[in-house]
């Protein structure tokens, strides 16, 4: 996929020095054990809610940053919803445009109140930079039932918030699946990958017969998109949460690049200028259409899609489930939740905390799921009726997508994504770099060692 490069430290830098960090409760928080509250209670809390959230007109900028959200998904799923609950908040798209530095963007005036985000870069890059505020009183306050959740996204968030503190809200669940363009496999008169979960082994062999040069075309069968797209499905970590070191020597690193360099040895897969990596660029699928199947998560494509259908261009192509190892087939990648965050410096965090938990009401998740979002709250009602406002979902394989479940998360060590590039590293070594794979493991192994004791001492 192409990458979202989000300079976060242009933020805080700005943030900082533009706004005032000020919080919109000095209320003691209630108890949050999911019990019921009494009908007197719930009453006390709307009045106190509605004694401090303002009435007057206000404007809350949301900055989309290092996912995929369309301004039509942001239009129909937080726009809408808001002005219908909360008709004097105006909610303002400010985006993280492709290869753009955010820091001409953020501006006096534009700081942003809430930001979309992936749950693990929250508790990451954005909690390191002291930008998320702690929505825990907030969901106290207002009688949030956080047991409505479905209970791997509640674990989720639990885990990527510090103790005791809740720092999302979370919006949809990113369910991997594999997209796969029909045309390909019809010109080369090969079956379509079956709507049973497949291994990523019988994947690259299916792949195989599809990777080929026809007509000065590379048509690529699969590309499995690097370690850390399946490393997941076996809780795999760069780095030991428990103990803080390098863990990549393991059996289950072994079995993931042995599973990678089956997919590099497939004859035309490298191409003739040592590219080994195909995904990474989403348009390949959908303007190049020269990629016959593609494992990675629903939203950051389908949005896309139904634009492109919108404009004019429909692909054929279908979904099959997200594949796995043997021993964990029936499960997919560990959940991947994308959430809406508070941001310390808004001036208007009452108001900004309504609009995101406005997102977990009945109403919002069924629009959700109509439109294309997997709902974060427990309804299996909803998603029957998943894709059913989506013209480009019409005729698609939709009971597909659920068909392999998601893994519960392991929080990741602090340092896992600082590491991450030697891993990438270590693929590519044995993609083009000629190494075999336990070469290139333990050269990746010694780097992050090294690197961990840097960060150690720095950080």
């Amino acid at each position: 996929m192409k990458k979202f490069v989000v300079l976060l430290i242009s933020i805080m830098v700005v943030v900082t020095s533009l706004t005032a960090c000020a919080s919109g409760s000095g209320n003691k928080p209630a108890a949050t054990d999911g019990s019921d509250q009494s009908t007197s209670s719930n009453a006390n809390k709307d009045a106190e809610k509605t004694e401090e959230v303002s009435t007057e007109p206000i404007t809350l900028k949301v900055l989309r940053a290092g996912i995929t959200v369309t301004e039509t998904e942001f239009q129909k799923f937080l726009v809408e919803p808001t002005k219908k609950k909360y008709p004097n908040i105006t909610l303002e798209w400010v985006d993280a445009p492709e290869d753009v530095e955010l820091e001409p963007l953020i501006t006096a005036g534009t700081v942003p109140d809430i930001i979309f985000a992936s749950t693990a870069a929250v508790s990451t890059t954005y909690k390191e930079l002291d930008l998320v505020e702690n929505l825990k009183p907030y969901v106290d306050k207002n009688g949030v039932d956080l047991s409505r959740l479905k209970p791997a996204v509640l674990d989720a968030i639990t885990k990527y918030s510090p103790e005791n503190e809740l720092s999302v809200i979370p919006f949809s669940i990113n369910v991997p699946v594999l997209f796969y363009n029909k045309d390909i496999f019809d010109k080369f008169g090969v079956s379509y990958p079956k709507d049973d979960q497949s291994t990523w082994d019988e994947l690259v062999e299916l792949g195989k017969q599809v990777t080929r040069n026809d007509n000065g075309v590379n048509y690529i069968g699969i590309d499995l998109f690097g370690p850390t797209n399946i490393n997941t499905g076996l809780d795999l970590n760069i780095v030991d949460p428990a103990t803080g070191k390098a863990d990549v020597t393991t059996d289950g690193w072994k079995k993931v690049f042995e599973t990678l360099k089956k997919s590099y040895e497939v004859p035309n897969y490298i191409g003739e200028d040592g590219r080994f990596e195909y995904a990474n660029d989403d348009d390949i699928f959908f303007n190049e259409q020269n990629l016959a199947m593609l494992p990675y998560n629903i939203a950051h494509l389908l949005g896309p899609l139904e634009e492109l259908r919108q404009q004019g261009t429909e692909l054929n192509w279908d979904f099959a489930p997200f594949p796995n190892f043997t021993e964990n087939l029936g499960t997919g990648k560990a959940i991947n939740v994308h959430s809406l965050f508070v941001t310390k410096s808004s001036k208007h965090k009452e108001e900004a905390f309504n609009v995101i938990a406005n997102v977990l009401s009945d109403e919002s998740q069924e629009t959700l799921s109509r439109g294309g979002r997997v709902p974060t709250v427990a309804n299996e009602a909803w998603e029957k009726v998943y894709g059913a406002d989506i013209p480009v979902l019409a005729g698609k394989k939709i009971e597909n997508i659920f068909k392999a479940e998601p893994r519960s998360v392991v929080r990741p060590h602090k340092f896992e994504s600082k590491v991450r590039k030697f891993i990438n590293e270590a693929a590519k070594n044995v993609a083009v770099g000629g190494q075999d794979v336990n070469t290139a493991l333990r050269t990746a192994q010694e780097a992050i060692e090294k690197e961990l004791e840097t960060l150690s001492k720095t950080q």
